[in-house]
């Protein structure tokens, strides 16, 4: 027990017990210095016997639980007590502030009574107060640990928006015949959207969509390597469906259970106004003609990343100027309203100019409707990019 516990308990007792005595056994002796020296000889064997056996005491109560915490407690404290006023009684008869037994009975009641109480009342006070000061430190020890942790959490997501940061190209190849406009919306927690374009020279370029699944360091991760793997494969005159095939056979082998990746990979050649693709699972891009109709092109595969030997099929399209071809991630589409509402793709095609314009001013014009839509709540990274032919 510690020193302050013990230090407040006596002397709470010391003062307690003075009172009592000097109020109740007054008229029993006289004298005002008569009570007190009756009172002190009532007090000093109880706090010597509460010197002594304190400790033994504690040690017998250690392993016990209420009540029998308590019983034993109270059998001490009345031990104590009986054991004090009996030494007190003794005292005064020898120093003759009493005469006889029978005159300190009713002294000895009080005595013994008001101390068992008090002691009650300060050990049920000391020990609500350790058992909430033993709270609190376990209280504080979990902020603490969980502070460290959302600290770690949040150096871990500020890592994976560094690396999803550094995926996309911060400016975007121009080639002859067409216009590209490309951007990123962020929600508030780090996602694995990833969109890339590289000019292959003449009036030939790759563009590319993906998104893996789930969030965190290890979504922005995988993405790193299919965006290694495009940059390695695309300059070497990979036809989409051949990358797509390459990508996910070297995603297959080092893919997590349950990620996967959709994907979706092209070449715009506007110099023969061409559109060589290959859809891996991804939200089938728009291609918004200049009279309005509109085709999506859906021809491809499965996700990447789960099926090591799937084969893709090769898809085309013919190019017109005027068009307008729409990629996107699911942040796009399904971000949803108050009522819980997805924005989709009919309200996707709605947004697109009629007749297309530059592809920035599309761009800007579909993310004000999907952010008006949602009042700017975004619950996943929306990226879009635009093709739009001259």
């Amino acid at each position: 027990m510690r020193v302050t516990r013990v230090v407040a308990m006596t002397v709470g007792m010391a003062v307690g017990l003075s009172a009592l005595t000097w109020y109740v056994i007054t008229g029993s002796f006289g004298g005002v210095g008569e009570s007190i020296a009756a009172g002190l000889l009532y007090l000093l064997p109880i706090l010597a016997l509460q010197a002594v056996l304190e400790r033994p005491m504690r040690r017998w109560m250690a392993p016990a639980r209420p009540p029998m915490y308590w019983v034993i407690f109270v059998a001490f404290k009345l031990t104590i007590a009986l054991a004090a006023a009996a030494v007190g009684n003794l005292l005064m008869l020898l120093t003759r502030l009493a005469k006889t037994w029978s005159g300190l009975y009713t002294a000895d009641r009080v005595v013994v009574v008001v101390m068992v109480l008090f002691a009650c009342g300060i050990e049920l006070y000391a020990s609500t107060r350790s058992r909430l000061e033993s709270r609190n430190r376990q209280l504080e020890e979990r902020v603490e640990t969980e502070s460290r942790a959302l600290q770690v959490h949040q150096e871990d997501f500020e890592r994976a928006r560094e690396i999803q940061q550094a995926l996309m190209p911060i400016t975007l190849p121009q080639i002859d015949g067409c216009d590209l406009a490309a951007g990123c919306q962020p929600a508030r927690m780090v996602g694995g959207d990833y969109f890339d374009a590289i000019r292959l020279g003449g009036a030939r370029a790759a563009i590319a969509i993906g998104d893996v699944s789930g969030k965190g360091m290890a979504a922005a991760l995988l993405m790193s390597n299919l965006q290694a793997i495009v940059r390695a494969f695309a300059p070497g005159g990979l036809a989409p469906h051949e990358l797509c095939a390459k990508a996910n056979q070297l995603i297959a082998g080092n893919v997590a259970p349950g990620k996967y990746i959709t994907f979706f990979y092209a070449i715009v050649d506007t110099a023969r106004m061409t559109l060589d693709y290959c859809n891996a699972g991804h939200n089938p891009p728009i291609l918004r003609r200049r009279d309005g109709a509109i085709e999506r092109l859906g021809e491809g595969g499965p996700v990447l990343g789960v099926l090591p030997g799937a084969t893709y099929a090769a898809g085309a399209a013919e190019l017109r100027s005027g068009d307008c071809l729409v990629l996107y991630t699911d942040g796009i589409s399904e971000a949803f309203n108050a009522a819980d509402e997805e924005f989709g793709e009919e309200r996707l095609i709605g947004a697109l100019d009629q007749p297309a314009g530059r592809a920035e001013e599309s761009r800007q014009r579909i993310m004000a409707a999907v952010t008006k839509f949602s009042n700017g709540n975004f619950h996943d990274d929306a990226t879009m990019m635009i093709v739009s032919m001259r």
